[in-house]
């Protein structure tokens, strides 16, 4: 699985067709078909479709949601529509579409052998509860059921934490920013409502973009030690989050952005993986099931992989 590559872009964004709205930086969707080299462009009803030999992306006018082979990606900002055109935002291009559609293009993005496993709460902090056992526990069964499997495909593995200790989300980024060629994955289970179900994968967000479970607050505006890796961020939530949604088939709550605590200090790539909630009978009892356990460790393993193959291209 991969949802990299599709046709050579071009090298120079002067492709891109700026459009000022609202007093900031948009791109016209129809100026990303040659960009990009798509094979296809077609926009029809507010629907928005574009086409390669392996890669399908599709968006609407109004929304937020951004679909790459059927992958779910959350937009800082809504697409639009100005003059007859559809427009997309030009951060929302630079720090999410780019990064994911020419991964070995980000600067930032640096191989790497060694992943850094961040199961999330532990001691006194018991996170999420359901009736099959709380967040705290069953983030450590899959965090040590991934160290396994990214040993298996010869990766080096720290772990925050290996047992029930209580460990606060600063000693976690001090102990992972000490780590040298490494990526961070933190992982975790939901808290919702009794319907709530599926997948969601975190990255931190850009340096002026809304979070996406919130709405504008003065911290959008800051740039965290995190913001460093923007792009490399994004491009290893789509891996890793493809991988469990195609894999898997959960419910796709999608790729979104948020200031958490464990993103915003870090200094090398990072995500937050919440795999499913808690609080939903059927969801809750899956997660307590070690076979599904394996699936999900599994799917995340190789997600890692096809990131790092897809900075090698």
């Amino acid at each position: 699985l991969s949802l990299f590559g599709p046709p050579a872009a071009r090298a120079d964004r002067s492709a891109w067709e700026i459009v000022k709205y609202k007093g900031e930086d948009y791109v016209t969707t129809s100026s990303l078909q040659n960009f990009y080299r798509f094979q296809s462009y077609s926009s029809k009803g507010g629907n928005i479709f574009y086409r390669a030999p392996d890669l399908v992306m599709k968006a609407r006018n109004g929304s937020q949601d951004l679909l790459i082979n059927n992958t779910k990606f959350v937009l800082s900002n809504p697409v639009v529509s100005s003059g007859g055109k559809y427009l997309v935002s030009r951060m929302d291009l630079c720090k999410l579409i780019d990064p994911v559609l020419r991964p070995s293009y980000i600067k930032q993005a640096s191989p790497f052998q060694t992943v850094i496993i961040d199961a999330g709460h532990g001691g006194i902090d018991t996170g999420s509860a359901g009736v099959y056992g709380n967040e705290k526990g069953h983030a450590l069964r899959l965090a040590k059921i991934l160290k396994e499997e990214l040993e298996k495909r010869r990766f080096r593995v720290k772990m925050t934490r290996t047992g029930d200790q209580n460990i606060s989300r600063a000693q976690r980024v001090a102990f992972a920013n000490r780590v040298d060629n490494a990526i961070f994955v933190s992982l975790h289970f939901n808290n919702g409502g009794r319907s709530a179900r599926g997948i969601e994968t975190y990255a931190l967000s850009p340096q002026g973009a809304e979070s996406t479970q919130h709405g504008p607050r003065t911290s959008d505006n800051a740039k965290y030690n995190g913001n460093r890796n923007d792009s490399a961020n994004i491009a290893l939530a789509t891996a890793i989050h493809a991988s469990v949604i195609h894999r898997i088939k959960p419910i796709d709550r999608g790729i979104k952005r948020a200031r958490w605590d464990v993103l915003t200090g870090i200094n090398k790539p990072a995500i937050l993986f919440e795999g499913g909630f808690l609080t939903n009978p059927s969801e809750a009892k899956l997660i307590a099931n070690y076979a599904h356990l394996q699936r999900l460790a599994n799917s995340i393993a190789d997600g890692i992989v096809t990131y790092r193959k897809a900075l090698q291209k």
